[in-house]
């Protein structure tokens, strides 16, 4: 639920079968090619993307003096 921002109450109610179902097979999707371009290579960088996707907002960027 997470990683679409939403309650699990929302989507019981908002959701078909048939949305859940693709939702749930992009995230797999999603998560294989994340295990795969961390497995690629095993460099000491990470994308921006992967690098954002598993913050789940934990970093803050802070703007200023």
């Amino acid at each position: 639920m997470a990683e679409w921002h939403v309650t699990p109450d929302y989507i019981i109610n908002n959701w078909t079968d048939e949305l859940f179902s693709l939702m749930v097979d992009k995230l797999v999707e999603r998560k294989q090619k994340e295990t795969e371009q961390l497995n690629k290579g095993k460099s000491s960088t990470v994308s921006t993307e992967i690098l954002a996707a598993r913050s789940h907002g934990m970093i803050e960027v802070k703007h200023g003096n």
